[in-house]
């Protein structure tokens, strides 16, 4: 399943959450599974602290994971997403326009 991550820290806290950031990356290099796969980001939101990824796993715990590493300089909110194709394919749209005859 994918989810995006929205983050946001403190610019105070530059130095750590760059620190942290650091630190994720060697143990994703060193294959650590305990955090969910990043496929996408992170970015930054120009001029913000803020900004946003996407992670994939089945495993929500490790999005949790993130959460705690990150904490509390960084705060997380989790959502999960899907790609709408799986909902526009061909028969479940023919249901829906049916439906509305």
């Amino acid at each position: 399943m994918k989810y995006i991550g929205y983050w946001e820290y403190s610019p105070t806290k530059i130095t750590t959450v760059i620190e942290k950031f650091r630190q994720m990356t060697a143990d994703r290099e060193n294959m650590e599974e305990k955090y969910a796969k990043i496929i996408f980001g992170p970015y930054r939101l120009f001029g913000e602290s803020r900004g946003f990824s996407i992670f994939e796993t089945e495993d929500p715990e490790k999005l949790a994971n993130i959460a705690n590493f990150y904490a509390p300089e960084v705060k997380w909110e989790f959502i999960p997403i899907h790609d709408a194709k799986d909902y526009l394919k061909p028969s479940m749209a023919e249901i829906y326009l049916n439906l509305k005859k």
